[in-house]
C-alpha cells in the first residue's frame, strides 16, 4: 500500500501545474454596459438669468432632496446637471427641474464637444424635459427598455456628472419600485428606489440595466438618508416620448395614433376621433408589424417616420390585428386648426382668452404672457380641480401657453377621462396685500 502512495504522489508531482486565468475585466458584464452607455451621456448647464417672482414648488424640492438652501430671487448662475441621448438625430432627455427657468442650455458631449441645445417639451408633473442638439454625424445614443420593467433586486448602474464631475459610474440594486414622494406642491408618483450613488448633478442622467438599456432617469436622494435614490421609469419616459415625437408635434401634420412598446411589439394604444387614422380603419390595440414595409422595433424610430412625410402623403400600416395580419392605407393631412376656446369649454367647461399687454395691465396682472380664464362653468371638471377666473394659464403639461393655438396644439388629441396638467399664476387680494404666486392644476377631461 506504501509503494502504491508513493508511486501515485511521484505520478502526481510530474503533473505540470496549469494556472488558472483571471477573468478578463473586458469582458465583464459592468464594463461592457457601461462602454455602451457613457458614451450618450451627456453634461447639461443651464444659465439662469430669469428673477423669480413668485414662488416656485421646485425650491422645497431642491431643500428637502438635496439639502439645499433657498435659491435668491435673481441670478445668473451656472447649473450643473445630466442627459442622456435617445436618438442619434440629437434628441436628448434630462429633469424638468434642471433646466427650469433657463435662458440658455448648453450641452457638453462625452466626447467634449459642446452645443447649444433647444428646450422642445417638457412635462414638470413628470419631470422629464426633450432637448434638441443639432450634431454634424449621427450620435450614439441609448435603448429605451420601455416594455420591461426591472425586477426587485436587479442591478444597475448610475451615469451622470455629480459635482461637475463628468461622467462618473456607480452601481447598486432596484431597491423598490411604485414609491409615492410629495415635496411642497410637487408629487412624484410611480418612481424608482435604488441604491446606486446618485448625487447633485446626476439629475437627469440614465440609470441603465446590465444590457446597457435604458430603465430610469435619475432624479434625485434625500438629503438625510444615505443610499436612497429615486429614479423615473423608462416606461413613463418613452409614454413622453411617444407625444413628444408624434407627427402633430414635429411636422404638423394629423395621423390621430399614438403607440406604445408592449412585450416586444409597438401596440397603437389610442385613435382620435375623426382623425385619418380613424377614417383608415387603424384602431387600437393593433400590432404594427411594418411602415412603408419598413420594419421598426421602437417608437421612436417609428415616429421619426413621418418626420419626412408632408399632408397628402400615404403611408401604409402592415398590422395584426386579433392574430391575423392586414394593410391600412393612412392618408395624412396637414394639422388643422382647432378652436381653443371650444376645446377649453367642451372638455373642461372653462371660457379662456389670450392675455394681452393692455389685458394685463387693465387687471394688474404682472405676467405679460398666457391664457386668462375668464369664467367657469358651475361642476364642470375646471370648477372642482380648482381653476378659478382671473387666473393666467402659462404652461400645459410642461410646456409653454403663450397662446391660443399653442393650447389648441396640447388639447386637441385630449380625451375623455385624461388628466391635463396646467401651470397658473394667481394674483389674488388679501387685505392690504395682493398675493402674486404659481401653482399646478391638475384636470381631467370630461
Amino acid at each position: 500500500m506504501k509503494t502504491r502512495i508513493c508511486f501515485l504522489a511521484a505520478a502526481l508531482a510530474c503533473v505540470p501545474a496549469f494556472a488558472v486565468e483571471p477573468p478578463d475585466a473586458a469582458n465583464d458584464p459592468t464594463v461592457l454596459a457601461v462602454q455602451k452607455v457613457v458614451p450618450a451621456v451627456v453634461n447639461v448647464n443651464t444659465e439662469r438669468l430669469v428673477a423669480r417672482q413668485f414662488s416656485d414648488p421646485f425650491e422645497d424640492f431642491w431643500r428637502q432632496f438635496f439639502g439645499q438652501p433657498r435659491r435668491p430671487d435673481a441670478y445668473g448662475v451656472q447649473s450643473l446637471g445630466s442627459g442622456v441621448i435617445v436618438d442619434e438625430d440629437g434628441w436628448i432627455v434630462t429633469n424638468f427641474h434642471v433646466v427650469r427657468r433657463a435662458s440658455k442650455i448648453n450641452v457638453v458631449l462625452a466626447d467634449t464637444t459642446q452645443y447649444e441645445a433647444r428646450y422642445v417639451s417638457g412635462d414638470e408633473k413628470n419631470d422629464l424635459v426633450l432637448l434638441k442638439i443639432e450634431p454634424k454625424k449621427p450620435l450614439p445614443f441609448v435603448e429605451i427598455a420601455s416594455d420591461k420593467e426591472p425586477l426587485l433586486g436587479e442591478t444597475v448602474i448610475a451615469v451622470g456628472n455629480p459635482f461637475g464631475l463628468d461622467h462618473t459610474v456607480t452601481r447598486g440594486i432596484i431597491s423598490a419600485k411604485n414609491r409615492k414622494y410629495v415635496v411642497g406642491d410637487v408629487t412624484f408618483e410611480d418612481i424608482l428606489q435604488t441604491d446606486a450613488a446618485i448625487n447633485p448633478g446626476n439629475s437627469g442622467g440614465p440609470l441603465v440595466n446590465m444590457r446597457g438599456q435604458l430603465v430610469g432617469i435619475n432624479m434625485a436622494i434625500l438629503s438625510q438618508a444615505e443610499g436612497i435614490g429615486f429614479a423615473i421609469p423608462a416606461r413613463r419616459v418613452a409614454n413622453m416620448l411617444s407625444g413628444w415625437f408624434s407627427p402633430e408635434k414635429r411636422a404638423q401634420l394629423w395621423l390621430g395614433a399614438r403607440f406604445a412598446r408592449e412585450e416586444g411589439r409597438i401596440v397603437v394604444t389610442d385613435v382620435q376621433p375623426d382623425s385619418p387614422s380613424a377614417k383608415a380603419g387603424l384602431a387600437p390595440r393593433d400590432c404594427v408589424i411594418a411602415l412603408d414595409e419598413v420594419k421598426y422595433d421602437g417608437v421612436l424610430a417609428l415616429e421619426r417616420h413621418f418626420m419626412g412625410k408632408k399632408a397628402g402623403d400615404v403611408v401604409k400600416f402592415d398590422i395584426e390585428r386579433e392574430g391575423k395580419p392586414r394593410s391600412v392605407d393612412v392618408t395624412l393631412t396637414a394639422l388643422p386648426k382647432f378652436s381653443a376656446s371650444d376645446l377649453m369649454l367642451k372638455k373642461f367647461g372653462a371660457y379662456v382668452q389670450e392675455l394681452t399687454p393692455d389685458l394685463a395691465d387693465a387687471l394688474g396682472i404682472p405676467v405679460l404672457q398666457g391664457i386668462l380664464v375668464s369664467d367657469i362653468e358651475k361642476g364642470s371638471p375646471a370648477a372642482e380641480a380648482g381653476l378659478r377666473r382671473g387666473m393666467v394659464i402659462t404652461h400645459v403639461n410642461g410646456d409653454e401657453c403663450d397662446t391660443m393655438d399653442q393650447l389648441a396644439e396640447q388639447l386637441v388629441a385630449v380625451k375623455s377621462g385624461d388628466e391635463v396638467s396646467m401651470a397658473v399664476f394667481v394674483s389674488e387680494r388679501r387685505g392690504r396685500f395682493t398675493l402674486q404666486r404659481t401653482a399646478s392644476v391638475d384636470l381631467k377631461a370630461r
